[in-house]
């Protein structure tokens, strides 16, 4: 049952980093995106996480046990780390005097996303170092698993 955990926990910081990185790669590609959607220039998004309790209560630990069979049942009590938000930057944005640019305002002036792509590289490369950490502990559950299998036969 430990191992399950283990798997468990695992698993949602499997997802929750590449979430992560899968963010950082769009702050990155729209590092110079003056016109959204929305309207205005596009805003460096980041990643909250949030701790996934390990201990639960029984009515919790039923409700885990009936989404096993249930797909839409939403997140698992097993531990671990969830993704609890993605929120916008409030950094200032970017104005660069370019009169000649389409999206200038009044003043001449063009204000790009407030992404820095120094710092996007950097969070890319925690997030890939934080997933490769996971994988290994993946990989030594893994084999944990299959010496507590390889002991019982």
């Amino acid at each position: 049952m430990a191992f399950l955990s283990s798997l468990d926990i695992v698993g949602s910081a499997l997802t929750a980093e590449r979430y992560r990185a899968d963010i950082t790669l769009q702050n990155i590609a729209n590092a110079r995106t003056t016109r959204t959607p929305a309207g205005g220039p596009y805003r460096r998004k980041q990643v909250i996480f949030e701790e996934r309790p390990l201990t639960a209560s029984f009515r919790e630990t039923f409700r885990v046990a009936q989404s096993k069979f249930n797909a839409s049942a939403g997140q698992r009590a097993a531990g671990g780390v969830i993704v609890r938000e993605t929120v916008d930057s409030e950094n200032t944005l970017q104005p660069v005097y370019d009169p000649s640019h389409p999206d200038a305002d009044g003043d001449g002036y063009v204000w790009y996303p407030n992404v820095d792509t120094t710092e996007e590289m950097v969070d890319l490369m925690a997030a890939s170092n934080a997933y490769e950490a996971n994988l290994t502990a993946l990989t030594v559950v893994k084999a944990m698993i299959s010496k507590t299998l390889d002991m019982g036969r």
